[in-house]
């Protein structure tokens, strides 16, 4: 049953059923010109298009049994109540007509109608979806991060697809996910690759694997002259013809050596020495005398002893070739062992010998000088530049002040240089090798400094082992639009390295390089300090990480 709202002395009655309007038109409370408001409706109008004034017809709703014959044919005629109220909404009667149609009239013009309706509302869906799925087509092609484009292709799509409900949330959607799509890939486009984490200086790591090697730790420096031979020699009429120079040794000299270098001290000695008297010859041969050396265990010991001991001064040279002898027999392969020790010190024994013999001769004879300096250095003495030679010894230059500068070897002190430094004079054309501290030197300031590491570390040598390059791979962003996964991508940044070594090593450190530089030098090549001393290690090669939102491409 029909319900209506009444407007009544300014304010708003019910809703109010058919029956109560009834009462109330009988009575007389309203007229045909009340307004009335059907329920659902906003729309006010007379009462008079839905009820018939005049009428005596009175609905009773006590007895529904019993029916007056006007009310059995205003039952009959009467249109059920929503059918009544299609006909008004289609506007296929209004309140005064709509009373004239039967029930069986009234459905007819209903059903007719929305069959009409369906078939419009049908095609406009069929339309609506294909519009929006062309255009959404259309806006994939045409490019979806173009905003002009996108937005222009939707709200085409939102014109055709306004009428269906379905199709205007899809639409809705679609535009939620473009946009995300587009807001994300203005960011994938604006994010920065960050350079590779975990750089070091690089000069700060050589610094720190810097080699300090024996003998090239220290620069030594010091002043040396020859002056006190030079003052020697030429009371003789011996001239020091050649430029003083420094060796130094990478050890200390071995003992054999330093036996030949105290051999050419002892010649030095006698060439340079005064005239001796007669008494001062017998005091020498006295001191070498009682040098000689005893074996009790050997009983030609004792004999040659005897005769040493009635030596004369002339009888020299025949007491060196009587002791020779004996040597020579003591040396026998078949001598027993005290035999043979005993002969090692017989030889130093006839050295002493010889060095008489000498002095003898240069006292009475001025060019003996000469011939016992060449004699000497025709034998020890060319062993002894031999071994000069092949020991490797560093060679420096002196400075006419005497001033030299070893610039990388050992710490040398006064106390070790006599065993580590060497100073050259040529005598008569002969190489002299004099010890540092040697009195016939005057050597000072000698000082040992350590070498700072940063300039042992400008001569090490790094070559290229290899040569690797790690970056540029696909990034994206995916997602999801409409029907169809779509993309935007990005490559990171390639980032070069090498792998460097010291030459002759295989321990290498990782070094980032330009583009222009990894393509500069091969493997194998050694890299300038000024170069290398600028780059950044890293534990290896490493790429820039992924910035928010991109992700390394499926």
């Amino acid at each position: 049953m029909r319900q209506f709202s009444l407007f009544i002395d300014n304010e708003v009655r019910g809703p109010l059923s058919e029956y109560d309007i009834q009462d109330l038109i009988q009575q007389g409370s309203v007229d045909a010109e009340t307004l009335c408001a059907p329920a659902g409706s906003t729309e006010w109008e007379p009462l008079s298009n839905h009820f018939t004034f005049g009428s005596s017809l009175k609905l009773n709703r006590t007895s529904s049994n019993v029916k007056t014959e006007e009310e059995t044919v205003a039952q009959t005629n009467r249109l059920d109540p929503s059918l009544r109220q299609k006909l008004l909404m289609y506007g296929l009667a209004n309140a005064a007509t709509v009373d004239q149609l039967s029930q069986t009239q009234g459905e007819m013009a209903v059903q007719a109608h929305e069959e009409e309706i369906s078939s419009v509302l049908r095609t406009r869906k069929i339309g609506g979806i294909a519009t929006f799925f062309v255009v959404l087509g259309l806006a994939l092609v045409l490019g979806l991060t173009d905003n002009f484009v996108s937005h222009g292709l939707g709200a085409l799509a939102k014109h055709f697809a306004k009428d269906d409900p379905v199709i205007a949330e899809k639409q809705k959607r679609f535009e939620v996910e473009l946009k995300r799509f587009e807001d994300a890939k203005i960011e994938a486009a604006q994010a920065i690759f960050p350079k590779p984490p975990g750089a070091q200086n690089a000069r700060n790591i050589l610094l720190s694997r810097v080699k300090v090697t024996d003998g090239k730790g220290y620069k030594v420096s010091g002043v040396v002259d020859a002056s006190p031979l030079a003052n020697q020699v030429s009371k003789w009429n011996i001239k020091l013809d050649d430029k003083l120079k420094v060796y130094v040794l990478p050890f200390a000299i071995p003992e054999n050596i330093a036996q030949k270098m105290t051999d050419q001290a002892n010649v030095l000695d006698i060439i340079l020495s005064p005239l001796l008297s007669d008494a001062a010859f017998e005091n020498l041969k006295g001191e070498i005398i009682r040098s000689f050396p005893d074996a009790p265990a050997v009983p030609e010991a004792a004999r040659l002893k005897t005769e040493m001991e009635v030596l004369k001064i002339p009888e020299v040279k025949n007491a060196i070739s009587r002791v020779e002898f004996y040597i020579r027999n003591a040396e026998q392969p078949t001598a027993p062992q005290p035999n043979k020790q005993w002969a090692t010190e017989l030889k130093a024994f006839a050295d002493k010998l010889r060095d008489l013999e000498s002095r003898m001769r240069i006292n009475v004879d001025p060019n003996a000088r000469k011939q016992r300096w060449s004699e000497f250095n025709q034998g020890p003495g060319a062993e002894l530049a031999a071994w000069v030679l092949a020991s490797t010894a560093k060679e420096i230059k002196v400075a006419e002040d005497g001033a030299f500068l070893i610039d990388e070897t050992g710490k040398i002190d006064p106390a070790n240089a006599g065993q580590r430094v060497l100073v050259t004079v040529q005598i008569n054309g002969d190489t002299l090798y004099l010890p540092w501290g040697s009195k016939y030197l005057r050597a000072s300031d000698l000082r040992s400094e350590e070498i700072a590491k940063d300039i042992l570390l400008v001569k090490e040598k790094y070559k290229v082992m290899d040569k690797p390059i790690v970056g540029g791979k696909r990034t994206w962003i995916k997602f999801r639009v409409g029907s169809r996964d779509m993309t935007y991508e990005r490559t990171s940044p390639q980032w070069f390295y090498f792998f460097v070594a010291r030459e002759h090593e295989t321990d290498t450190i990782c070094v980032m390089v330009d583009r222009e530089t990894h393509a500069k030098y091969s493997t194998g090549d050694v890299l300038p300090f000024e170069l290398l001393s600028k780059l950044e290690v890293y534990p290896k090669p490493t790429e820039s990480s992924i910035p928010p939102p991109l992700s390394l491409a499926e």
